[in-house]
């Protein structure tokens, strides 16, 4: 699972970067065969100014060619990773669960086509 984090309009620490990949790691972790690379995009819109302003965008490239893209803001930049880390999480499972069951749908119909009898 490659992540890569990048900062706009601010100062990245090394604390900062160090939190958002283990965050990351740990929310996706489950999936990381699924996940070709996450993408981690941090900004603050109105700089020390200080406000609900602290974005961070987590885009996630599955095997498959989707992409799942959330932002998140708040006023704090942990606290924008850590919800948008738990958001993409409930994402990807969900898009898990969304291809399993799609493709479990396109097998039967594949047998049935066939001949095949399938037990239900």
């Amino acid at each position: 699972m490659n992540i890569n984090t990048t900062a706009k309009d601010f100062e990245m620490s090394a604390a900062i970067n160090q939190f958002t990949r283990d965050e990351v790691r740990s929310a996706l972790q489950h999936f990381s065969e699924n996940i070709h690379a996450i993408d981690v995009f941090m900004s603050d819109t109105n700089g020390p100014k200080g406000g609900i302003d602290k974005q961070a965008l987590i885009r996630v490239h599955l095997r498959g060619g989707e992409v799942i893209a959330l932002q998140t803001v708040h006023e704090n930049m942990y606290a924008a990773i850590k919800m948008g880390t738990k958001r993409a999480r409930r994402t990807v499972r969900r898009s898990m669960r969304k291809s399993r069951r799609v493709g479990k749908l396109r097998m039967r119909d594949l047998l049935n086509d066939t001949g095949i009898q399938t037990v239900t």
